[in-house]
């Protein structure tokens, strides 16, 4: 193989597996609605943007213009389909699991474990929760918090709420939780698709989002002055909005 053509081919490798390194960000300081937005960003850019780490939350904040405070629409939309995913972005992919009996029974959106087993519950409920941190294991945090904000709080201080795939993960977790009480981890459902179809599950919602309630919105918000999280609004709301990818060329 040619030696430009081999380099060629493993930097489009990394670049396809890394967002940092491939996406570019756009802020369009033009009001529209989700639709509308997404339209102009499929025209000039690649779509809305899509986010999958907190350095791309962070990214979109800083574009956001100073001034602004209210939200600015990204790509991230209600989808049709409810599917099983991780805190870290990962589809459950794994077969393993672990259940209750009885579990899951679909009331409820977020995972907690308790002597070992995993057992659905209202993400509004506060609980312990563990953390991980890359190459130094599970830690039980004693505070009881809604999911999102255990969430936020594993994100800030170590790693993320944790995955777990396979019997060996889950009895390293059962190792540090010492309490009986129930403990939120990574697992949660998800309904929510991007719109350029991007496959990982990576969410950064605010406190009590997404509400359950019929009538809140099918289309996501990032609000600068919230730290970049995010909130479900009506989809024909006026609001600037940020587009990823290369400008086309026309």
């Amino acid at each position: 193989m040619d030696g430009s053509l081999f380099v060629l081919l493993l930097l489009s490798g990394l670049f396809g597996s890394s967002s940092a390194l491939s996406r570019q960000y756009h802020y369009i300081n033009l009001r529209m609605s989700w639709p509308e937005a997404q339209s102009y960003c499929r025209e000039k850019y690649t779509d809305l943007a899509t986010v999958d780490t907190m350095d791309d939350v962070n990214r979109l904040v800083n574009i956001v213009d100073a001034g602004y405070s209210g939200s600015v629409w990204i790509g991230l939309k209600r989808g049709t389909q409810t599917r099983w995913a991780w805190s870290n972005g990962e589809n459950k992919s794994s077969p393993y699991s672990n259940w209750a009996s009885g579990e899951p029974n679909e009331n409820a959106s977020c995972i907690t474990y308790r002597y070992g087993f995993w057992v659905d519950m209202d993400c509004s409920y506060k609980r312990y929760f563990t953390c991980y941190k890359e190459n130094n294991g599970f830690t039980l945090v004693w505070s009881a918090k809604t999911w999102s904000d255990a969430q936020s709080y594993c994100r800030q201080y170590y790693t993320d709420l944790p995955s777990i795939h396979n019997s060996e993960d889950n009895n390293q977790i059962t190792r540090v939780i010492t309490t009986g009480n129930y403990v939120w981890f990574g697992l949660f459902q998800d309904s929510w698709e991007w719109s350029d179809k991007w496959s990982l599950f990576f969410r950064n919602w605010a406190a009590g989002q997404p509400s359950q309630s019929s009538g809140s919105g099918d289309c996501v918000g990032m609000s600068r002055i919230y730290s970049g999280k995010w909130a479900h609004e009506s989809c024909d709301l006026q609001y600037p909005f940020i587009c990823h990818g290369g400008e086309h060329l026309n």
